[in-house]
């Protein structure tokens, strides 16, 4: 059905409207992503080089729809393409920071990770410090920042333990037959505690041929001196033994 003059205007005026309004959330989601993504990353200079390329892409958008409502396809198409080509472009060049930044906004919901939480994760060991835009800041028992990109993350296995819950401690310590297993669970005992082991026990795991296995376990607070606190008291154990 063919429309009047009065509608034709109405509905070339909408579809501008609509066209401009198209263009300008295209300008703003590029310009936050980029600017959340890439402000402290790249170069000031690159970052309103971007913005240029933003305004470029918005423009040829609104060019295109304009340029088709008014009757001109070619320039349209033109215009259309140039939006095409080089979101396509941007996106491409930019996938890996859009994929970390995506799979962080999932992974970090998913797996209730927050600061403070520790984390075993391959060679890495300590405790999340932040949550950044692409990766997982993790200080580590040399007081190092390790980031782990979020995409490793969600592929590989890992241990997370939360602070307030605490991370169970085990260590066994072959005691030989005749000497005192009483006084062996005291010094365990009194040494784990000032280690800083919280709901101690030191038990019988089994006898062998070479004496009895005691297993003394705990709760610590920082997983990261778990390697520490095992040392410590082996040694504190096999020297009374000498």
């Amino acid at each position: 059905m063919a429309l009047n003059v009065g509608e034709e205007i109405l509905y070339t005026v909408l579809v501008t409207v609509a066209a401009a309004l198209g263009a300008l959330l295209v300008y703003w989601v590029a310009h936050r992503i980029a600017h959340r993504l890439l402000s402290g990353v790249i170069d000031r200079r690159l970052l309103l080089l971007l913005e240029f390329i933003f305004v470029i892409l918005a423009a040829s958008l609104f060019l295109a729809v304009t340029a088709h409502v008014y009757g001109f396809p070619l320039l349209a198409l033109v215009a259309l393409s140039v939006f095409i080509v080089g979101s396509l472009t941007l996106l491409v060049g930019f996938r890996h920071v859009i994929e970390e930044y995506f799979t962080g906004l999932i992974s970090v919901k998913a797996y209730g990770l927050r600061i403070g939480d520790y984390i075993e994760f391959n060679n890495v060991r300590g405790h999340i410090v932040a949550l950044e835009d692409t990766a997982l800041a993790v200080r580590d028992s040399h007081r190092d920042i390790v980031y782990i990109p979020y995409t490793r993350l969600v592929h590989s296995t890992f241990k997370r333990f939360r602070v307030e819950e605490g991370h169970e401690i085990r260590v066994r310590i072959l005691v030989p037959h005749g000497f005192g297993l009483k006084r062996v669970k005291e010094e365990v005992s009194r040494l784990a505690g000032s280690l800083g082991i919280e709901n101690i026990r030191v038990d019988i795991e089994s006898v062998r041929q070479g004496g009895v296995i005691l297993v003394v376990r705990g709760i610590i607070r920082d997983p990261r001196k778990e390697d520490e606190i095992k040392y410590a008291i082996l040694d504190h154990v096999y020297s009374i033994m000498r």
